[in-house]
């Protein structure tokens, strides 16, 4: 499972490539090279000067000592133009990083120091269309990806979706196609759209729908019981 500190780092090296005047960029870019799929941390894409980079991100020696990519001939370094280890401060000396990899380190205020320039590669094995294609995609696949996590957040996380006998859903209307919540029994083929000017039935097997939760008797129980607390 990815920290929250690997995590930070990725996205502090998509702005320090965008600072880069990198025209695209992208966290987690899958690359498939003679069979192999490597997975680029953060890659970013200069059109002008036809130039792309990598940066790998580290945040422990383990990682760092584990990761054959580094070394391999199908490596970030063989891939891109450019190609960096992003770490915290102190965790690699310039003398561990692999031939023609450069070094970043990031403090614990996003401050990013170049400790070390990456020699450029002049024939990366992937043509530069495919590096482009690749981080568009990867580009694109993160904004769906977030505005689809906004709209269907759980925020029970699922506590009461054991025997769930309601979900609570997102559906976008047919007619109208404005995208509302609707609570609606498990199995039900329908549901009205709660725009005042439309009210057409959306089907529920047809229109575009999520499920942000559910909700079962005890969900109810517990509910109920609130509701008819007299201090409430």
């Amino acid at each position: 499972m990815e920290s929250s500190l690997h995590e930070h780092l990725k996205i502090q090296a998509l702005y320090w490539l965008k600072a880069k005047m990198t025209d695209l960029c992208a966290n987690e870019v899958k690359l498939f090279v003679r069979r192999k799929q490597v997975k680029a941390d953060a890659m970013g894409i200069n059109i002008k000067r036809n130039e792309a980079r990598i940066i790998e991100v580290k945040v422990s020696r383990s990682d760092f000592l584990r990761d054959e990519v580094l070394q391999a001939p199908y490596g970030y370094h063989a891939i891109a133009h450019y190609a960096y280890i992003m770490t915290p401060v102190g965790l690699l000396s310039s003398e561990e990083i692999p031939p023609g990899y450069g070094l970043l380190e990031i403090d614990d205020y996003d401050n990013i120091t170049v400790k070390r320039n990456p020699k450029k590669n002049e024939t990366p094995i992937l043509t530069f269309d495919t590096l482009i294609k690749r981080t568009g995609r990867a580009a694109t696949n993160a904004v769906l990806f977030q505005e689809l996590s906004k709209e269907t957040k759980d925020p029970t996380k699922g506590t009461y979706s054991k025997g769930a006998k309601v979900h609570l859903i997102s559906a976008t209307c047919p007619q109208c196609k404005k995208r509302k919540k609707y609570l609606v029994r498990v199995n039900e083929e329908n549901t009205l759209c709660k725009v005042r000017a439309c009210k057409h039935v959306i089907p529920l097997n047809k229109a575009r729908v999520h499920t942000i939760t559910s909700y079962n008797k005890t969900f109810y129980n517990q509910l109920s019981s609130l509701i008819k607390d007299p201090e409430m």
